[in-house]
């Protein structure tokens, strides 16, 4: 099995769904980890759950500065300084109208929370790491971010969030700094935000939780750090992709891009 247990976590989201599942396979790995939502009651849940002494409840709304830098301070006295950031809280407002009849209150909640509160959280972490030069930013996108679909504002804030891994790769990188940062893909987990699709779509075929606390246990044993920056999917096989890393690299591979047609044989541009 891997081993964790020179890593401190904090997992965002981490009451239930996905966001449990990752810190709860984080811990068995070895990692300390601290688990961070709103809802106590359910990150209690999750440190019960866990190996005795290994998880830590940290009740904080994401989105407020103050209080994830209050977090983080209290992580770093129990735990020691965060090495790896999982950005999972994230909402979905079910049953939104197109944009020229929505509400713009719904699109702002979505923004808040999925995309403001990991820069947030990124913000509050990320002066340490770079500053002891380890440490990695693994943040929980989707599929419905990177294809085609109406538009509407949980795709959208997912799609702002790739290209806040892309943005921040290229930062870390002009800093000299050796964090790494990735964005992950899920898959269709059944989950409480999942649950309207439930009945909907009732042949979905859903994909097992476990997967995405596999694949972060695997990013944060550094083994993969050449794939940084990349939009992975629980269905890659890393091991793979590492043996074609620099052609990932030349051919601008797991990243958004525009795209251009070229021009014909012998016609200028």
């Amino acid at each position: 099995m891997t081993d964790l247990s020179d890593q401190v976590a904090l997992v965002t989201g981490a009451g239930r769904g996905i966001g449990r599942q990752i810190a709860l396979s984080l811990a068995a790995a070895g990692s300390r980890v601290a688990v961070l939502a709103r809802t106590g009651a359910e990150l209690e849940e999750t440190a019960a759950l866990a190996p005795p002494g290994r998880v830590l409840p940290v009740t904080a709304d994401m989105t407020d500065e103050r209080a994830v830098g209050a977090a983080v301070d209290r992580v770093a006295d129990r735990f020691g300084p965060v090495t790896l950031l999982v950005n999972n809280a994230a909402v979905y407002v079910p049953g939104q109208p197109p944009l020229w009849e929505s509400d713009f209150a719904d699109w702002w909640r979505v923004f808040d929370v999925n995309v403001r509160g990991p820069l947030v959280c990124a913000r509050a972490v990320l002066p340490t790491m770079v500053a002891r030069d380890i440490g990695r930013v693994i943040t929980v996108g989707s599929d419905s971010g990177v294809l085609p679909g109406p538009l509407n504002p949980y795709p959208l804030s997912k799609n702002v969030l790739v290209r806040v891994t892309e943005s921040l790769t290229e930062s870390l990188a002009a800093a000299g700094s050796s964090v790494r940062a990735f964005t992950i893909s899920p898959g269709t987990v059944k989950t409480a935000l999942t649950s309207s699709f439930v009945a909907r779509y009732p042949d979905q075929e859903w994909t097992p939780v476990e997967w995405s606390g596999r694949l972060v246990v695997d990013l944060a044993s550094g083994r993969y750090d050449a794939l940084h920056g990349r939009y992975l999917s629980v269905f890659d096989d890393l091991d793979v992709l590492l043996t074609r890393a620099d052609e990932v690299r030349e051919r601008e591979l797991l990243v958004q891009r525009m795209r251009v047609l070229e021009p014909a044989p012998g016609v200028a541009r």
